[in-house]
This record gives structure tokens, C-alpha cells and sequence, in this order.
């Protein structure tokens, strides 16, 4: 038989619907590497039909996850923090304020539904067993309290870590002693209010049978003792520990017959509730298992650490399940130990697995290990840190990945090993900061506290309610992909447009970048060892700067200034413009990094990429005027943004618009990832289409400012800010610490995103600003826009566009004067307007006012 003949046969063999599905996996696996290829167009459009097509239904959770989260989310509020859950996961909480502003909703969650309960002035709140009341702390808002606060914040200099932790304490104790406890019974809406004469409340719990609360208390004026008190409904509170220093964190155990309580550093308490009788057993920051039987914890000796569980049962001895060399997590935050954010070790609802966080290298990985200490397992083996395991049940482990700036949440199987990433906002491009995880009693159900839009400029995070039963449908799905292919399409429209007009100049400019350089200098650099501004190694870059930009053909100029008793210098050097030159575009990276080491990614990554884009760009001026900042003294509190702001601000320098690149340069795998971290939704737009067209950096973004160099930008001239960096969405170990060497850079994603800056800059200085002094008032039938004339000298008209919030650019004219007059335009209506030069060019934002109802 012929190899044909052979074919055919086992084709036809072979069942039809086993064929089909082939196919459709092959094709999802094209999207899929489409996808990870950063071609995210192609990819959607592949998602799209599969989708569409009939069958296909068991690739309906892989593009579910690789478009966004697989299981269904509901947002419970606009702003929340401190989520947690009644015991019989009925209720889920979240407070929003702070001190004496504080306050506490309480919603009841009912088959994924949210239904508002209660609104509590106060904070800390907690149920009893049963659900049926809750007790919480009411600081009340008086003009002694308002003072000491307000005298105390006063206090602390910028910087001072140190003096911010003594104050923090120092507050707690304030509101503690002036706070009082109330009680209310939910069904009934009862209230009653203890307040225990002469003490000072700290937090509080029910005891078993919900009619008695413990609480910790200190007698008011004596910071240096805190113990636990039993307090019934008109009784007098009655001590329950005694001997001098801090005991806290009470919490029932055993079923509820004893209550436990940390006394000093490495001493734990255990009271029976039916005697008083108290005993102690050495654990330091336990943790305990949902049952209440057992607790674990991590010791140090040397250098070797251990994992201990413990039974509660009297008599019984810890054994070690888990020793290493290496650095093992100590068990949880003081402040909160049944925080799942603030555990690096669990225990399962029995008592009968631990999970911990280990140090074998350079980033925390979870481990897995019985009761007994046989089985230990590695779970996790990913360049970047696994942190803060939980037990949703025997065999479900969440826990989170990444650095504090942007945690994701993940699940795992540990029984078919399938680990789940579960929270996302559903869009290509936006990052969703996780901050809050609140599992329900039952694991079922999951509380989030994120930036689900990305946002974390505005002090409001979100709350969301996932649902760990409840998968997304089929058509929600594809609805996520045809909103992701439509946003994307849009993107790639626009920057198109954007560019059409330069793309050749900027090609030709791009094109020069060298990877080869950009390793030359990050070597150089990286041999001064640390650049931190009290070391040899800031005046070591500093010279090094100015001799590289001098050899480009620039006269750098060097902004002397003290920090800290030391004196250094940022190192700037101008590219004039050719037409209007008198307008300044930054584009920065700080070249310091951390008293620790040499700070190859932090920031000698975008110092490099900065370079080169100096560089290429040497002798081939824009139409306004590019300064290429070298900032110093950023580790040491944003020192050289702020001079460089202070002076552009004192001698009125017309900056316009600014990027500022910090950390462009780990790769946790082989994709070429940053972010892109704005405050100007045009500059992000901008800069996506400079990476899409012009480098093979694939962008990601998010609203991001705070404690950066873009800060000062942004607080003397507004939101005219964008830049690169690997935070918010990249978790590199190596931050700020001594292993940030030269070995841990992808010297492709910096040329990558040297290119994607050079582009951008090219575009914003030869292009129009965004425009100022907006005015849009109403005149009988007609509404009369006004605003101030473009300051750029070839600006020969301008795009007016206005519809309602969600089209706001539905309609639009261009006039070649700076005002219009619209007819028939409803109150609420969004106008925009651009300007436009003698090239097509469009400004690269919107100045935007709104029609006055």
C-alpha cells in the first residue's frame, strides 16, 4: 500500500469529530502564540472565530484565561479596603475612611449577589459565631483628637520612615484611647455601647457564645502594656492576662473552648475559657488551622530556619516538618496574622498540610509539606516571588505572585497541579493591581481590594466579589474578545494616524539603535558598583554621562545641588528645536540606584536606554526642544526630578510634555513586556503606537505616578506625563537589592525600549501640545467654545469635537481660529479640541470641558 493509500485509510478511520477538534486546536494554539507574540490583533480575530464557530466548546476556558479571568466577577464597591467575611460566610465587609472618618458597610452575598446590609460608623468591625451581631470601634471625631492628629502628622519629614512608623504607632494609641466599643444586634438593629472606664481599646472578639467580648485594652497614659480583658453587657471588664508588655491578636481556638493570644516575641497564650486556667507554649507569629487544632510557625536559629506545626492539645511537642539553609518567610504580620495577604505560611482546614514561603535563590517559592513532615513538595519555581500561601480547602491553595505595586492572585490544584491566574480587568492592554484577598469560610468565594481600571493615581480602590464556583459563559467570553479586538484595532488606527506624517523620519532614526552600545554602557555603569549619592560611584556615572554625551556631538550641562549633606548632580543635555524651539519635551531616567548595589535594572537599565536614544537622535532636531534628563539622588527621596522641576519652574521653561523610564529592563521570561506609566491618556496612546510600530517591546499600562520622578512633573505642570517601566505588572526579585547585576538585564528589552522612547519623543516634539484656558459656556440656543491660541508657531487650525460621555467624539469640525460656536448641543455634552499644523499633525491630547447642565 502507498504512503497515500495509508493516509487516506487512517483518515478515514480516524472519527470526523476528533478531526475537528484538531483543528481547532491547532488553530488556538496559533492564536495563542500570536498572542504571546504581542500580535494581539491576529490573535483576537482567531479567538473570535473559534468562538463563533459551532463546537469548540472545550477551548472556551483556555481562551477564557488567556483573555482575562475564568471565573465570574462582581464589583461590590467603587472604594473599600480591610475586606473580610462573618464566620458563616453570609456577610462580607469592607471599611472605607480612616481614624474618626472611618467607617464600615456590610453587605450580605447571596449566590454571587450583593445586597447592602448595614453602615457602621466605626471600624474593626467582627461577628460573633453565630452571624447574628457584630462589635466594632468608634473613634469619635473630637477637637482634642482632631489636634493630636493633625500635631503628629505635622511632624514627620519627608523621608523619615523611622519618625512615619513612631507616628503611626503613636496615633493608634491616640484613637485606642478614645474609642468605644458597640455591639449590634443585625436582625433586630439593636445597638449598645460598652465603654470600659480608663482604658484605651485596641481590637475586639466575640467569645464563643457571643454574649461575652474580648477585647485588648491598656490602661489609658501606659503605652508600654497591652493585655486582654473579658467584657458582658453592663459588667465591668475583667482582666484576663497578667504580667507586664504587649499581648494581642486574641482569637478563639479549640472549637471555641480556649482563646489564644500573642505575649512577646516568640510566647503564646492559650486560656481555657470554662477555668481561666492559662498556659504557654513557645511559637513565634503563629498561624493557625481553620479548625482551631493546630498552629504553625517558623524559628531562626543561625542560619538555619524551620517550619514547626504544633497541636493544640496539652502535652503535645511541635515537630519539624521543614528545615532549610536558606531563608524561610516568618509567619505572618503582627498586625493582622489571619490576613491571607499578610500569611507567607497556612495550614489546611485539618491541620494536616503546610504550605510555606521559602528563599532557595533570589525570590520567594512555595512549598508544600504534611503535618507529620514527609512529602515536601516545591510548588513553584518562577523568577519572581510566590508569596502569602492559603488553604481554600484540603485541596485548593491561593496565593499571590509578584511585588506589592501589583500582586496577582493564582489558585492551585494540588491535586492535578493546574495553577489558575484569577483576577484581571478583561482588556489587553491595562494592568490590575491586586492589593486585598478575603477568602470566604468556605473557600468558595474570594474578596478583592484592586485598581481593577488600572487607576492607581486616585486614592479609590475597588472591591470585587469573585465567584470560585461560577465560571464565565461562552458568550461573555466573547463578548471580552470582540470588546478586546475592537479596542485594539482602534489603538493601531490611531497610532497610525499619529505617525503617518514622520514615520519614515522616525524609522530612519530608529534604526540606528545598537544593542551592542546599550550593553557597552550598562557595563561601564555597572562597574562603579553602587551609584547612590554618598557613594564614589554618583560621581563616577555623573563624569561618565557628560564624557558619552559629549561624544555624541551634545554640551551637557550638570544641575549641582545638595541632598542629604552630599552634593551631586543631574546631567542634561538639549537638543534645540528647529522651529520652535523655545518648547520643551523631557524625556528622563534616574542613573543612581540603591546604597545596596550596582542597580542594573534600578535604573541603570533605563539610564542606558536613554543614552542611546541621545544618541541616535544627535544632530537630527524636532520642531520644539527634547532635554534629555540624567536625574540623580532618586533612591535617596526623588532629589533630582525635584531640582530639575524646581529650576525649568523658576526660569518659566515651557515644558510641555515629559517621559520618564525607570526600570525597563528584567524579563521574567522571553517576552519583550514593560508598562507604560502615564498620566495623560494621550501620551499612553502615543507611546503604544510608537512601541507597536517602531520596536518589538510589546506595552502594557496603568495610571502611575507616585514615588517616581514623573511625580514632580506632575505636581508643578499636570498630567503631561508618560515613561516605561517593569512596575506595575513585572515583580523583579532583584529590586533594590545587592544581586541587581548586570546579568539579570535583557539587553533586547532595553533597545527595545530605547526605540519605543525614541519614536514617542520624536513624535510629541514635532507635533502640537495639548491646548489650555478651555472655556465652554452656554449662550441662549448656542453653546460658544473658547481657548487659548496654540503656542506652537505652524499650527493652522483646530479639531472641535463633541457627544455625550460615552461618544464623546461622535461629532466634530475644524476651524482655523481659537473658538467655535455649536448649535443644538445638550447639557453634559463632552467638547474636545485639538490642534492641528501645517504637516496634518494632531496634538497628542484632548483639552476637554463639558456643556453645563
Amino acid at each position: 500500500m502507498t504512503t497515500r493509500c495509508l493516509t487516506t485509510t487512517l483518515l478515514l478511520a480516524f472519527p470526523l469529530s476528533l478531526l475537528a477538534q484538531q483543528t481547532s486546536q491547532d488553530r488556538f494554539e496559533s492564536a495563542s502564540l500570536a498572542w504571546d507574540a504581542g500580535h494581539y490583533i491576529e490573535a483576537l480575530e482567531g479567538l473570535e472565530r473559534l468562538l463563533s464557530s459551532a463546537g469548540n466548546d472545550e477551548l472556551v476556558e483556555p481562551i477564557a484565561l488567556l483573555t482575562g479571568e475564568l471565573y465570574r466577577v462582581n464589583e461590590v464597591a467603587p472604594d473599600g479596603r480591610a475586606v473580610r467575611w462573618s464566620p458563616d460566610g453570609r456577610f462580607a465587609v469592607y471599611e472605607t475612611g480612616t481614624g474618626s472618618e472611618a467607617s464600615t458597610r456590610i453587605v450580605e452575598v447571596t449566590g454571587g449577589q450583593v445586597n447592602p446590609v448595614a453602615l457602621i460608623p466605626g471600624s474593626g468591625v467582627v461577628f460573633s459565631p453565630a452571624g447574628d451581631r457584630i462589635a466594632y470601634l468608634v473613634t469619635p471625631r473630637t477637637p482634642e483628637l482632631i489636634a493630636a492628629r493633625a500635631e503628629l502628622l505635622s511632624s514627620i519629614q519627608p523621608g523619615d520612615r523611622a519618625g512615619f512608623r513612631r507616628m503611626r504607632a503613636e496615633l493608634a494609641r491616640i484613637d485606642a484611647e478614645h474609642s468605644h466599643m458597640v455591639v449590634t444586634e443585625l436582625r433586630l438593629g439593636r445597638e449598645r455601647q460598652v465603654t470600659p472606664a480608663g482604658l484605651g481599646i485596641h481590637s475586639v472578639i466575640f467569645g464563643p457564645s457571643g454574649d461575652v467580648l474580648y477585647f485588648v485594652g491598656n490602661v489609658k497614659g501606659n503605652a508600654e502594656r497591652l493585655d486582654i480583658y473579658a467584657a458582658t453587657w453592663g459588667g465591668e471588664p475583667r482582666r484576663i492576662t497578667d504580667g507586664p508588655g504587649l499581648k494581642q491578636n486574641p482569637r478563639l481556638v479549640m472549637g471555641g473552648t480556649h482563646l489564644s493570644y500573642e505575649a512577646g516575641a516568640d510566647s503564646l497564650g492559650l486560656v481555657e475559657i470554662s477555668t481561666g486556667r492559662t498556659r504557654f507554649v513557645r511559637a513565634p507569629s503563629p498561624v493557625f488551622s481553620a479548625d482551631g487544632s493546630t498552629l504553625a510557625y517558623v524559628s531562626v536559629e543561625g542560619e538555619q530556619s524551620t517550619v514547626n506545626v504544633l497541636s493544640l492539645e496539652e502535652g503535645s511537642q511541635p515537630v519539624v516538618v521543614a528545615s532549610a539553609s536558606y531563608p524561610i518567610a516568618q509567619t505572618a504580620s503582627r498586625s493582622c496574622p489571619a490576613c491571607p495577604e499578610h500569611r507567607s505560611i497556612t495550614l489546611s482546614p485539618d491541620g494536616s498540610r503546610v504550605a510555606f514561603q521559602a528563599m532557595p535563590r533570589e525570590d520567594w517559592d512555595l512549598f508544600l509539606v504534611a503535618g507529620d513532615g514527609s512529602g515536601e513538595t516545591r510548588l513553584t519555581r518562577e523568577v519572581q516571588h510566590d508569596l502569602f500561601p492559603y488553604f481554600l480547602s484540603e485541596s485548593r491553595l491561593l496565593s499571590m505572585k509578584g511585588e506589592g505595586r501589583h500582586r496577582r492572585s493564582h489558585l492551585y490544584d494540588l491535586e492535578t497541579g493546574e495553577v489558575t491566574w484569577l483576577f484581571h480587568n478583561n482588556s489587553v492592554r491595562t494592568v490590575a493591581p491586586e492589593y486585598e484577598w478575603a477568602p470566604s469560610p468556605d473557600g468558595t468565594s474570594l474578596l478583592i481590594v484592586a485598581d481593577r481600571d488600572g487607576n492607581t493615581i486616585s486614592p479609590e480602590r475597588g472591591v470585587y466579589l469573585m465567584d470560585l464556583s461560577q465560571k464565565v459563559s461562552r458568550s461573555e467570553v466573547l463578548e471580552r474578545v470582540r470588546a478586546s479586538l475592537a479596542a485594539e484595532r482602534a489603538l493601531r488606527e490611531n497610532g497610525r494616524e499619529m505617525f503617518a506624517a514622520i514615520a519614515e523620519e522616525v524609522r530612519s532614526v530608529v534604526a540606528r539603535t545598537s544593542t551592542s552600545r546599550i550593553f557597552e554602557y550598562e557595563e561601564v555603569l555597572f562597574n562603579f558598583g553602587s551609584k547612590y549619592i554618598t557613594e564614589p560611584g554618583n560621581q563616577m556615572a555623573i563624569d561618565y554621562l557628560m564624557e558619552e554625551l559629549r561624544s555624541f556631538g551634545y554640551e551637557p550641562e550638570l544641575q549641582w545641588f545638595d541632598a542629604r549633606g552630599t552634593r551631586t548632580a543631574n546631567v542634561i543635555a538639549t537638543l534645540t528645536g528647529a522651529i520652535d524651539p523655545e518648547l520643551v519635551y523631557a524625556v528622563s531616567a534616574h542613573f543612581d540606584s540603591s546604597r545596596r548595589g550596582p542597580g542594573s535594572d534600578d535604573n541603570t537599565s533605563a539610564t542606558a536606554a536613554l543614552l542611546e536614544t541621545a544618541r541616535v537622535m544627535a544632530g537630527h532636531p524636532m520642531s520644539a526642544t527634547i532635554q534629555f534628563a540624567f536625574f540623580t539622588g532618586e533612591e535617596a527621596g526623588l532629589f533630582g526630578s525635584r531640582e530639575y522641576v524646581r529650576q525649568a519652574v523658576e526660569g518659566e521653561v515651557k515644558l510641555v510634555g515629559a517621559l520618564n523610564n525607570d526600570m525597563v529592563g528584567w524579563a521574567e521570561n522571553h517576552r519583550l513586556d514593560n508598562t507604560i506609566r502615564y498620566s495623560n491618556a494621550g501620551i499612553r496612546d502615543l507611546q503604544h503606537a510608537a512601541a507597536i510600530f517602531f520596536s518589538d517591546l510589546i506595552t502594557y499600562d496603568a495610571e502611575y505616578y507616585r514615588g517616581t520622578d514623573a511625580a514632580a512633573y506632575y505636581q508643578a505642570f499636570g498630567d503631561i506625563v508618560g515613561g516605561i517601566g517593569s512596575y506595575p505588572i513585572l515583580a523583579s526579585p532583584h529590586y533594590h537589592q545587592v544581586h541587581d547585576v548586570l546579568e539579570t538585564v535583557n539587553h533586547q528589552l532595553v533597545a527595545e525600549v530605547s526605540k519605543a522612547t525614541t519614536a514617542a519623543i520624536m513624535l510629541l516634539a514635532s507635533g502640537p501640545s495639548r491646548l489650555t484656558d478651555l472655556s465652554v459656556e452656554r449662550r441662549g440656543g448656542s453653546v460658544e467654545v473658547s481657548w487659548a491660541s496654540a503656542v506652537e508657531s505652524h499650527v493652522t487650525g483646530y479639531i472641535v469635537a463633541y457627544g455625550p460621555e460615552s461618544d464623546p467624539l461622535r461629532a466634530t469640525i475644524t476651524v482655523s481660529e481659537p473658538r467655535a460656536t455649536l448649535e443644538g448641543v445638550a447639557p453634559g455634552t463632552v467638547v474636545a479640541v485639538k490642534a492641528v499644523n501645517e504637516r496634518g499633525m494632531q496634538g497628542w491630547d484632548w483639552v476637554r470641558g463639558v456643556v453645563a447642565r
